[in-house]
């Protein structure tokens, strides 16, 4: 009898081992003995036992029109069923995709870039110490530039002696001392500084009144034992006592007036 399935109860043919309509494995139903007559029957020799191959070992049978094939084990099917005979696959399953082929990258037409070393820490070497300078001395103050030299004064021009009355600056000599007074034609005397003409002898001015002199490079004024005397500015000199002279001083022989004057 065909076998049938245990699953769903429907009859399969003879030779399958898988339920064509559920793909439950398949009980084999065993086939009454006919009676015959006995005789006597010759032993039959026991065959060794073929071990079953598994269903997934089923050598793949080469496929023609009209032909299904299982996808998973590869074995011939009837066309219309459902089930695989030979492994209980569904027929209708779709086929594994095969494994996809791997792909070189696509490189879109980029030149190939050139291999840079990977970066190396930067080193910095050691600096070498500045130089030791020896400290820079202060500065040292420059002395101010002498003046310069002037030789102490030997003479007594040019300084002069202005009159008061008129303004007339009488020149004194180039010496170093000079007697002021008035000239005598009688006795031929004539002063170094002659005040005739400046009215000496209608103010009391003497013969020998007075002298300039220089001393230490100063011009000072001496009183000659004069009649009349020698004012400096307005004091009385005492003879014979040299008194120093300044720029403007105003002087009075007898009773002329003058002015002493350096420029």
């Amino acid at each position: 009898m065909p076998p049938f399935c245990p699953q769903c109860g429907v009859d399969n043919p003879a030779n399958a081992r898988f339920c064509d309509q559920c793909g439950a494995a398949l009980i084999a139903v065993p086939t009454p003995a006919a009676s015959a007559p006995t005789s006597p029957v010759a032993p039959t020799p026991v065959q060794a036992a073929v071990p079953m191959q598994p269903a997934s070992a089923a050598p793949a049978v080469p496929a023609t029109a009209g032909t299904l094939i299982c996808p998973q084990c590869g074995a011939a099917a009837i066309p219309g069923e459902a089930f695989c005979d030979n492994c209980g696959a569904p027929l209708n399953a779709p086929a594994r995709p095969a494994a996809p082929v791997p792909q070189p990258p696509y490189s879109a037409g980029v030149p190939p870039q050139p291999a840079y070393p990977p970066p190396q820490p930067a080193s910095y070497a050691p600096q070498a110490p500045a130089p030791a300078y020896p400290p820079v001395p202060p500065p040292v103050p420059v002395p101010p530039a002498p003046a310069p030299y002037t030789p102490p004064r030997a003479a007594l021009a040019p300084a002069r002696l202005i009159v008061a009355a008129t303004g007339v600056a009488v020149p004194l000599p180039a010496a170093a001392q000079a007697v002021i007074g008035r000239g005598d034609a009688v006795s031929n005397f004539y002063p170094d500084i002659d005040l005739t003409p400046y009215g000496a002898l209608d103010n009391g001015v003497g013969r020998r009144h007075a002298r300039l002199a220089v001393q230490a490079g100063q011009v000072v004024l001496e009183d000659l034992d004069s009649t009349n005397g020698t004012l400096l500015n307005g004091q009385k000199l005492a003879p014979r006592q040299p008194q120093p002279l300044r720029e403007g001083d105003q002087l009075v022989f007898g009773k002329l007036q003058l002015r002493y004057s350096e420029v």
